[in-house]
Parts: structure tokens; C-alpha cells; sequence
């Protein structure tokens, strides 16, 4: 075994090493067990799916986990993301099952800080074409960390893309835990009297009206992942010193942000904690070393 296989086998350990993953892997397992009884207590077919999809994906990320092969070990952040995406319908099935609401706490923490919900200042801002504008930076927010991962993916050797994956892992390790404690469906929903929804627009509104419709859980606003992960990628490409694809990022990242609260999809405070959350990986990030562009991680 040369010198470089030797230091990637154990940079590889060290990685998996962390009680993060474990946690995160753990977390993973209670939202597939609440998945399952949630989808047999309510009696609805559709969430089968996610369950098997979700438990195979798992399974695999296990003996990621556990594997003395570092190809197996070097997939371990591609698996984390692809279950996380996986699971996230079944939070759809824990709030039929078992109904909870944090909306009314939310927009009064909003008032108390703001003086008003932040959704609330933008009512007023109504146009066609801004809804159009807005519901597109909204859509948006799939590239922006889609196109990453497939990017990292194929750098998972080297330290770069594990630091981006496991700062990812992160984010939906806190998002989730969020979704579960403070489970709140968002301004359009909790309170339609106050956010008449959906704001007045055309094609694109529409379009991103019938996704939300279909993949909103009634759980999945605090924090804000949309606005934390968006950051998190914008400050992640800082960090590497893409500092032109970061500016090119910039003005797109703003608008996810925007539209979150013009759409009436997220109160004011569930951003601050998504903000506060990307800020927080990232300072972890770096003070760690995950992100260190150094001594890249190559299969010999």
C-alpha cells in the first residue's frame, strides 16, 4: 500500500470517525420509523415509496459507514444527501399522522422581533411580474445545490468535497431536527386570511404553486433551508476562492432569500436560523480543517 493510499485510508476513517455521522445516520433512522407508522396509521399508499427508497439509500450509506474500502467510504456524502432528499416525504406522513403546529409561535417571535411579520412588510409589493421573477429564483434554489453536488461528487476524494458534503450533512442534520421540534407548514398555509396565497402571477407562479402543492410537508419551515443552504453554498465557494462563480451566485442566492417571504413560504425567523445555521457550519468548517484545498485524496 503506497504512502498516499496509507494517508487517504486514514484521512477516510477520521471522516466517518465523527459522531456526527452517527447522529445524522440515527436521525435518518427515527424519520424512516416514524415514516412507517405514520404511512400505516393514516392508511396512504404513497409514502411506500420514499420508505423503500429511503431505507435501500440508508442501507447503502451503512456500509459506506462501516466499510474498510475507500471506495465504498469515499461515497458516504453523496449517500447522505441523496437519503435526505429521499426521506423528506415522510415528513409529510408524520404531520397527517400526528398533527402539530408551530405557525402561531413563529409569527409572534416574527412580530416581537420585527414589530411585524416579515412576509407581512411585502404583502404590498404584489405585482405580476415580480411573483414571476420570484417564483423562478425560487426554482432556482435546485441548481444551486444540485449543480455542487454533482461537482463535488466527482471530487469526493479530495478534501474539498468531503468538506462540501459533510457541512451539507450538517445542515440537514439541524434542518431536520428543526422540522421535528418546531414543525410549522408557513405564512400561505397557517394563516391564509392574513397571506392571501397564492400571490397574483402567471406561468412561473403557477408552475412553483402546483410543486409546493405536491411537495410540501406542513413541517419543513423552521429553520429555513432554503435560505441556510443557499448561503451555505455561496460561503462554501467563498471559503474555496471561486470567487467569480460566488459572484455570479450572489445576486441568485438573494433572490431564493427574497422569495421565500415574498411567496409567503417562510416567516422572517425561520431565515435568521437558517442564516445563523450556514454561518455556524461553515466557521466549523473552517476552523476543523474540512474544507482545506491540501493534499486532495486519490485512489492509487
Amino acid at each position: 500500500m503506497s504512502l498516499v493510499m496509507k494517508n487517504s485510508s486514514f484521512l477516510g476513517s477520521a471522516y466517518q470517525n465523527r459522531p456526527s455521522y452517527w447522529i445524522y445516520f440515527t436521525l435518518i433512522a427515527l424519520i424512516i420509523g416514524l415514516g412507517i407508522y405514520s404511512t400505516w396509521k393514516i392508511n396512504d399508499a404513497q409514502f411506500i415509496a420514499p420508505i423503500v427508497a429511503g431505507t435501500v439509500v440508508w442501507l447503502m450509506l451503512l456500509r459506506a459507514m462501516r466499510s474498510s474500502s475507500l471506495r465504498w467510504r469515499n461515497w458516504t456524502g453523496v449517500l447522505q444527501f441523496a437519503v435526505s432528499w429521499l426521506v423528506f416525504p415522510l415528513f409529510k406522513a408524520i404531520q397527517l399522522a400526528m398533527p402539530r403546529s408551530a405557525d402561531a409561535n413563529l409569527l409572534a417571535m416574527d412580530r416581537g422581533l420585527f414589530g411585524v411579520g416579515v412576509p407581512e412588510l411585502l404583502l404590498g409589493w404584489e405585482r405580476v411580474w415580480l411573483s414571476e421573477l420570484m417564483s423562478l429564483c425560487y426554482f432556482s434554489f435546485y441548481f444551486i445545490i444540485l449543480i455542487p453536488v454533482v461537482v463535488y461528487a466527482f471530487r469526493r476524494y479530495d478534501p474539498a468535497g468531503r468538506g462540501f458534503f459533510y457541512g451539507l450533512m450538517l445542515m440537514y442534520l439541524f434542518g431536520f431536527i428543526g422540522y421535528l421540534l418546531v414543525p410549522a407548514a408557513g405564512p400561505y398555509a397557517a394563516f391564509p386570511e392574513v397571506f392571501p396565497y397564492p400571490p397574483q402571477g402567471g406561468w412561473m407562479t403557477g408552475l412553483m404553486t402546483g410543486l409546493v402543492a405536491r411537495g410540501g410537508t406542513g413541517m419543513d419551515v423552521f429553520p429555513s433551508l432554503h435560505c441556510g443552504i443557499s448561503l451555505f453554498v455561496l460561503g462554501y465557494l467563498v471559503m474555496q476562492r471561486h470567487y467569480g462563480s460566488a459572484l455570479l451566485l450572489s445576486p441568485l442566492v438573494a433572490g431564493v432569500i427574497l422569495a421565500t417571504l415574498y411567496l409567503r413560504y417562510h416567516y422572517g425567523i425561520d431565515l435568521l436560523a437558517g442564516a445563523l445555521l450556514a454561518v455556524l457550519v461553515l466557521g466549523w468548517l473552517r476552523s476543523s480543517g474540512f474544507a482545506s484545498r491540501k493534499n486532495p485524496i486519490r485512489m492509487k
